[in-house]
């Protein structure tokens, strides 16, 4: 495996001692560089694609969760055919099966191909999946809507992780991790406000005209960030794709996503169809690491990278860190809705200091880090402490209309922990690896990130519908009109639906459905506390000094 240049050893290890970097940056014709690093994308032209890339990762983080502000208004004039659980989740599919085949696709065609290509499929499937006639095809559109998004990304992630030194990447990263809080956080604030305003398809739409700035701000810097002189064949190139690690990690994604929101929605867990569907996914992963490890001769994955700690760390945390931030954008907000009958543009604007904080944390983390490279991982502890705690207390809140300040305030605090420890852990990941390989450590980063966003939303819905199912099914059978109510098929846009109805109609069991929903609720979101708690651990045993040797 290649070794480090010096400027990487040197730093990475002052990360791990606390001493922080020595060398100065001196700037040279090619843009920011530390020594030993070049940039073929000048200063000028980075930072104008960087503004390009903050609307494009807002854009298309918006995209995963806006579909579940607006479910409630679609239902007239589509209907119900399908679980809504499976308009985020298609689109995750098509976003997590294409990030990393098009991270290698874009070595064989170029940055800019691949970024064009993906600005092209997104931007069509935006249009036709917002025009959709049923809830059907506007899921099967929003996969090929979530592809575009994965060639977007990865050529985001490639350009700005290999123009950029360690040092400088720390505000990159920040600010692209900002810009994804950002789109996952407003959805509801956006979407709900469309949607009112019987706006609802434009919750789709409103996306593409954004487009035009990356389309306009990216081009140049994609234009200077040539591809190096190749020694193959654009045919030697083709036939050496992974077409087969490809094929294997697309399965395994449609497998694993279509078992876990079958599961508890249209089939039991206990049913074949779920049991067959989770063991060929996690068949499908195995298999998938062998071929990568023995098979592949151009894999997808660096296998190599399984035993590197540090950067198994930090990708296990950003796992379990987005599985939390994306569930409480879709979640909370549901509480207010279900719980306070609130309107749904409302009940995102409540949750806007949970997201307004951890955009600022990160920003400022990034700063941090920036001038003091040894507070990454302090940054980490912290952030991930500050998150666990006032989640847990946040939690603990009775509903009630006097103690929204109090709930608002540990939900910032919340917030403000991970938007600490987000962008920290994912800095550290990328100066894990040798110089040559951050383009891909990002890409597999970022990955790991929407894996989780999307583990976060299936997990937690399955979760809160066992505990409605619990508290609520005996009550309902035993009243003649919530027995038209059947719990045990409701997903979380029926809960969306139903639960103001049946708090106004049943003023006499209100009192005790509305708190055995915010049961359900309390002890579903109470598991953020646990998946933080497995980041926090883990992240404590990064190794205290880091060699090109672990490569």
């Amino acid at each position: 495996m290649p070794r480090f240049s010096r400027s990487r050893q040197e730093g990475a290890a002052a990360i791990e001692s606390g001493d922080g970097y020595q060398q100065p940056e001196k700037p040279a014709a090619g843009g920011l560089v530390t020594e030993e690093f070049g940039s073929r994308v000048s200063r000028s032209k980075l930072i104008v694609f960087y503004f390009g890339a903050l609307v494009t990762m807002f854009a298309i983080s918006l995209q995963t969760v806006i579909p579940a502000s607006f479910f409630v208004q679609a239902v007239v004039p589509w209907g119900v055919e399908v679980s809504s659980l499976w308009m985020p989740a298609s689109y995750l599919i098509g976003y997590v099966a294409l990030l990393l085949p098009a991270f290698r696709i874009s070595e064989m065609t170029g940055r800019l191909a691949s970024f064009l290509f993906g600005l092209v499929v997104f931007v069509i499937f935006t249009g036709l999946a917002g025009n959709a006639s049923t809830a059907y095809k506007f899921s099967v559109l929003r996969a090929l809507q979530g592809a575009g998004a994965g060639f977007l990304a990865s050529s985001i992630l490639l350009v700005v992780s290999t123009n950029t030194s360690d040092r400088s990447r720390s505000l990159f990263v920040a600010g692209l991790c900002a810009a994804q809080l950002f789109g996952v956080g407003a959805a509801h604030t956006i979407g709900g406000k469309l949607a009112i305003d019987d706006h609802f398809r434009w919750g789709i739409y409103l996306v593409a005209p954004l487009m035009a700035a990356p389309a306009t701000l990216c081009l140049p810097a994609l234009l200077a960030d040539k591809k190096p002189v190749r020694t193959e064949s654009i045919l030697t190139r083709v036939m050496r794709f992974d077409y087969v690690g490809s094929i294997i990690l697309i399965g395994t994604v449609i497998m694993l996503t279509t078992g876990m929101v079958f599961g508890g929605n249209e089939h039991k867990w206990s049913s074949a169809t779920v049991i067959c569907l989770i063991v060929f996914g996690v068949v499908g992963i195995v298999l998938f690491l062998a071929w990568e490890r023995f098979g592949a001769s151009r894999p997808l994955f660096n296998t190599q990278w399984l035993h590197e700690r540090n950067l198994q760390i930090s990708v296990i945390s950003t796992l379990f860190m987005a599985m939390v931030f994306f569930a409480h954008a879709v979640f909370v907000p549901i509480l207010y809705i279900t719980v306070r009958s609130e309107l749904t543009n409302v009940a995102g604007r409540r949750t806007a200091p949970y997201w307004a904080t951890s955009m600022g944390a990160a920003l400022l983390a990034g700063l941090a880090v920036r001038f003091r490279p040894a507070l990454a991982r302090p940054l980490v502890w912290a952030g991930l402490t500050i998150s666990i705690v006032f989640s847990g207390l946040y939690y603990t809140i009775d509903v009630k209309p006097a103690s929204i300040a109090k709930e608002q305030a540990f939900y910032a605090l919340a917030g403000l922990g991970l938007g600490l420890a987000y962008p920290s852990v994912t800095y550290l990941s990328q100066v894990s690896v040798p110089l040559e390989e951050v383009g891909a450590a990002s890409v597999v980063g970022h990955f790991l990130s929407i894996v989780g966003g999307m583990l976060g939303l299936i997990l937690y819905q399955a979760c809160l519908k066992s505990r409605l199912i619990a508290n609520l099914d005996a009550i309902f059978k035993s009243n003649p009109f919530l027995a038209s109510f059947d719990v045990r098929t409701m997903d979380i846009a029926g809960l969306e639906m139903s639960g103001p109805t049946i708090l106004t109609y049943v003023p006499d069991l209100s009192d005790t459905i509305g708190h055995k929903m915010v049961d359900s609720l309390h002890t579903i979101f109470i598991l953020t506390v646990p998946f933080l708690a497995v980041s926090l651990l883990a992240t404590l045993f990064y190794k205290h000094r880091h060699t090109a040797s672990a490569i």
